[in-house]
């Protein structure tokens, strides 16, 4: 009778066992959880949920990527369809204003979030806590570890190349942007095709390099002195690739990419061209 007792006693804390192992699992000796949700295993250090470089540049453009990065360390090497919103310097407490906005406008659709930062340690950390004081759902935000350090290892994980963005670019008719006034228009081309003829009124920055960071900065910085609420118009040569990464760069600055425009077929244009004044 004793016998029978025991062996009923260790089925019952073996199915209790069991159903104890259901739901969101951990391991103590490797930190890492895994739910029903996912087959995928997430290290948790600190707290903290890491994913692998690896894994971030896979998946940007499914989910964000949030580059929280200073501007010229971002510019020098970014994740393609990675979003730019700092927190660096980290004392600088505007920035935590900044990315609360951006938080609330962009980034509460549901979708994980894969924070960049330097080494993935304290400039992540920080971005986590205001991401989570913004109202997002802690479970959806992930460290990228070791963060840029980490990134620079993986073989074209960090570029200057923006042409490949995941951005609907708009095209619009250069009869059409002469038809309006006080139109926003920014010639991307370089400083020497630019003086033999351009529109008037238009803003200047060469952007034929399209790979340079010290382009992209000037980019960056014209995109500061316009207005963000307006229509911006790119002229390029063809209406390719420089209009693409200026439009790249001023989203970087905050522009709304649906008022962001490429004109068509640029400076070859006829209607363009015709223009032109010197």
């Amino acid at each position: 009778m004793k016998k029978k007792i025991v062996a009923m006693m260790l089925v019952s804390v073996m199915a209790l066992s069991m159903l104890a192992g259901c739901g969101e699992k951990q391991s103590a000796d490797t930190g890492k959880t895994k739910t029903e949700d996912s087959a995928d295993e997430v290290k948790v250090v600190d707290g903290y949920q890491m994913v692998s470089p690896e894994d971030a540049v896979e998946k940007a453009g499914e989910l964000h990527v949030l580059d929280v990065r200073e501007w010229d360390k971002y510019v020098e090497g970014r994740v393609v369809n990675s979003e730019w919103c700092p927190i660096f310097p980290l004392e600088d407490e505007s920035l935590v204003e900044k990315m609360t906005t951006y938080a609330e406008e962009n980034l509460k659709d549901g979708k994980e979030i894969y924070i960049i930062c330097n080494s993935g340690a304290r400039g992540a950390q920080k971005a986590t806590k205001v991401l989570k004081d913004a109202g997002i759902d802690e479970k959806l935000i992930f460290t990228v570890e070791g963060g840029a350090k980490a990134l620079a290892k993986v073989d074209k994980a960090l570029t200057t190349n923006r042409v490949d963005e995941a951005i609907d670019w708009q095209y619009v008719k250069g009869a059409d942007v002469l038809k309006e006034t006080d139109a926003q228009i920014v010639d991307v081309r370089d400083d020497d095709t630019y003086a033999k003829g351009h529109l008037k009124g238009s803003k200047q920055v060469a952007l034929k390099e399209i790979e340079s960071a010290d382009a992209q900065t000037a980019a960056f910085e014209l995109a500061e002195t316009l207005d963000n609420t307006k229509p911006v118009y790119f002229l390029c040569y063809s209406g390719n690739k420089c209009a693409k990464t200026a439009i790249s760069v001023f989203k970087d600055a905050g522009f709304p990419v649906e008022k962001l425009f490429i004109i068509e077929n640029g400076a070859k244009d006829a209607d363009i061209s015709a223009a032109f004044v010197k």
